[in-house]
């Protein structure tokens, strides 16, 4: 049986992931960000379409902020000793 990486190990690789999500998520938010721009000063302010790309932007912002605050958590774990 292979010996398991320890809980320290374990959960610095999660963090990792959770960084990597993060920065995808993040390259969306940037993506809805510019379509939104693209269409200010166009009389599109107002349509459907907009609103839609301020509320995905506005979701994407809650989860990158969720996961700055997982991330900034999972930094202040402590594993205790086996002894």
């Amino acid at each position: 049986m292979a010996k398991q990486l320890s809980r320290a190990k374990r959960l610095s690789e999660a963090i990792s992931k959770v960084e990597d999500a993060k920065m995808t998520i993040e390259e969306l938010r940037d993506e809805i960000e510019n379509w939104k721009s693209g269409m200010e000063g166009t009389n599109l302010e107002s349509t459907e379409k907009y609103t839609q790309l301020e509320e995905c932007y506005d979701s994407l912002e809650q989860i990158i902020d969720g996961l700055d605050s997982a991330i900034s958590d999972a930094d202040s774990v402590e594993f205790p000793g086996m002894y």
